[in-house]
């Protein structure tokens, strides 16, 4: 699989400590856990031994937005849990006074290393001009190189206000964007659910498409409605990233 996908997890070691990552392969029966589909998996299990989280705390915290730190957005868990469900996978989480540990649960590929290259021969290439909206500069670095990759130029925001001046000084230099790329939640800022309301003011036949890594978020499932013309989930793949920019970029407003 190629593709771009981050997630943090809330480890409390204030002491310090050590942090245990273990992976095997096991065989899932439905009886054992529901949630999954019966087969072959690939666990890994992440472990610290610091203070825990607290009961009061655990039933929450894969929730959007939910978070105990100060500078905390709520968003990682959330974006790890929705990213692992799908692609079959579960997110789990036990927990006590002497450390926490995340179970993450993939479905085990049968395919033999190297099939994955073959998907290069289905990757289409193209010219156009994108505008890339994301806080997260780790993405955006990603997501940078995969689209050059593919021919494109790529400017990058990291905020609403940024994506926005980008946008009309493009537009006034006789140079505008092919396309826009915003992603639904940027912390401590307007996301692409109010940027594209600007975006439509000064141009409003903008090729816009919202990216997300909860596919079943309202505006997901129904971005034309707010003014997008698609979608884009993350993580991000170069195959579907070349589908969709090669589509767009050749549609007429």
């Amino acid at each position: 699989m190629t593709g771009v996908q981050t997630c943090a997890l809330p480890i409390s070691m204030p002491g310090g400590g050590v942090i245990k990552v273990t992976a095997g392969n096991i065989t899932v029966d439905r009886k054992d856990e529901p949630l999954l589909e019966a087969g072959p998996y690939v666990r890994i299990i992440i472990r610290d031994n610091g203070t825990g989280i607290p009961d009061k705390y655990i039933s929450r915290i894969f929730d959007p937005y939910f978070t105990t730190k100060k500078q905390g957005s709520g968003l990682g868990l959330a974006s790890a849990y929705s990213i692992i469900k799908n692609h079959g996978g579960l997110l789990t989480v036990e927990s006590d006074p002497g450390g926490t540990s995340f179970f993450i649960t993939l479905p085990a590929s049968s395919k033999e290393p190297g099939v994955a290259g073959r998907d290069k021969e289905r990757i289409a290439t193209g010219k156009g001009r994108i505008l890339f909206m994301d806080d997260d500069e780790m993405i955006r670095n990603s997501i940078t190189k995969m689209i050059e990759y593919l021919g494109y130029r790529i400017e990058t925001a990291a905020t609403g206000a940024a994506t926005v001046e980008k946008f009309r000084q493009a537009r006034d230099s006789g140079s505008p964007f092919d396309i826009v790329i915003l992603d639904l939640t940027i912390r401590g800022g307007p996301g692409g659910e109010e940027v594209i309301r600007d975006l439509l003011k000064i141009d409003p036949e903008v090729k816009a498409l919202v990216s997300s890594g909860y596919a079943n978020h309202p505006i997901m499932a129904d971005h034309k409605k707010y003014g997008f013309r698609g979608v884009m989930e993350k993580p991000y793949r170069v195959e579907e990233l070349s589908r969709i920019l090669s589509r767009y970029c050749g549609q007429k407003p």
